[in-house]
């Protein structure tokens, strides 16, 4: 009996503990297909996956591209940040591109970003930004979409996309 209610108190605990831990929430650590780790899709004219990265193309006409993420019954306030990592071929065309999370749409130098040619990983605070819903594919609605907005020509190399209550382990 007494290793039974051992056995019984262990597995609690570990349940309690797990549930109370915030887990990152991966929609891509690399793109190197459609409908890979946890996103649908990405659709849309405006994209290719190279490399495992996924290339925003803001040159052709009417440029856009959207990605849903396998967890569709995700609530605003169950991730604070969004960490990308990203870059540019053209820096300062690309700042116009319309980035969107959720129903947060802004160009990215809104998004209190300086875009660079290498990779650098950037923290969002989505609470910051008010974010209040997250896309719902059943309406045609994105988690994340992309769009030209008034860039020209410039693209953006997406390489991952994190969604984390924890942004000291990215900074």
């Amino acid at each position: 009996m007494k290793k039974y209610f051992l056995i019984v108190s262990l597995i609690l605990v570990s349940l309690i503990t797990f549930s109370l831990s915030s887990d990152d929430f991966v929609v891509a650590t690399k793109f190197s297909g459609p409908n890979e780790e946890g996103y649908w899709g990405p659709y849309g004219p405006a994209f290719t996956l190279k490399d495992n990265v996924l290339i925003f193309d803001s040159s052709i006409p009417n440029a856009w591209m959207t990605l849903n993420f396998k967890d569709d019954f995700m609530e605003p306030e169950d991730y604070r940040y969004v960490v990308i990592t990203m870059r540019a071929d053209d820096p300062e065309d690309a700042q116009n591109i319309l980035m969107t999370f959720g129903d947060i749409k802004k160009p990215i130098k809104d998004w209190k970003i300086k875009l660079k040619t290498e990779f650098t990983t950037y923290i969002l605070d989505l609470f910051e930004f008010g974010l209040t819903k997250w896309g719902d594919g059943t309406k045609a609605e994105p988690d994340f979409a992309l769009n030209k907005a008034t860039a020209k020509k410039a693209k953006l190399f997406v390489q991952s996309i994190i969604l984390t209550n924890d942004k000291e382990t990215f900074e």
